[in-house]
């Protein structure tokens, strides 16, 4: 459930705007992602990837930082909607350096689940008023029915696509959108390398490690297929396997 001000800034169904419409969200502290003019960066953040880490790393060079930290509710942004907002502001998208993270699906589900704490009817915590906190959708099946809100429809999906990179990078006509893709798992190396990239000094704060059962001990054979169709091109893009580190 998203705030008055975030919803006040939500697209009609992103998919019934007629091509021509120039009508897109505003660009506000309500969105995971950070922006810089001066530094000429566009950082997308994508879900359970490591983008809290890497937009508190970015804080001190951005234009956009989010705010209101006990909130759950600021939705993240696809490139897709965010190269339209450009082209209505007149910035030219190709001056900027355009990254975002990646991470092994299977393990970054079993994150989300861990965060969201889907009920027995679907709804995540931040979902007060539907959620049940006293009984819990079971792994297997949340990864067959769980949902994920697709902010170009204003609207949830009924599957988890909107976690996933292709949700995040590419457009309706599947152009790669991003110069950079930093990988989870590479967290450190990968920030390096961006630091010479941007020519910017990044303090990123450690990886919390949380307390849990190994990500594959989550799973059966027909949720680990499911994942693996579901995400397929996250699966291609970073080489990884179910088991992975």
């Amino acid at each position: 459930m998203l705030n008055a001000e975030c919803l006040s800034l939500l697209p009609t169904p992103y998919s019934l705007l007629p091509k021509t419409q120039n009508f897109l969200p505003e660009i506000n502290n309500c969105y995971k992602m950070r922006l810089s003019h001066k530094h000429k960066f566009l950082f997308i953040g994508k879900p359970r990837s490591g983008d809290t880490m890497i937009r508190q790393a970015l804080d001190p060079y951005s234009d956009s930082v989010s705010t209101d930290q006990g909130r759950h509710n600021h939705p993240h942004v696809p490139a897709s909607i965010l190269k339209q907002y450009f082209k209505r502001m007149g910035w030219d998208w190709n001056s900027y350096f355009k990254f975002t993270s990646v991470r092994n699906p299977w393990d970054m589900l079993v994150s989300v689940y861990s965060f969201g704490n889907p009920d027995q009817n679907g709804f995540y915590f931040w979902e007060k008023q539907q959620y049940n906190p006293n009984k819990k959708m079971p792994f297997t099946e949340w990864i067959t029915k769980g949902k994920s809100w697709d902010i170009k429809a204003g609207k949830h999906l009924t599957d988890l696509s909107a976690y996933s990179l292709s949700y995040s990078a590419l457009d309706d006509d599947n152009t790669f959108l991003v110069d950079y893709v930093i990988r989870f798992e590479n967290l450190e190396s990968d920030l390096t390398f961006l630091e010479s990239m941007l020519g910017l000094k990044l303090n990123c704060p450690k990886i919390e490690q949380h307390k849990r059962d190994d990500y594959t001990n989550y799973y059966n054979q027909e949720s680990i297929d499911r994942v693996a169709n579901l995400f397929w091109y996250d699966i291609k893009y970073g080489n990884y396997k179910f088991g992975m580190a």
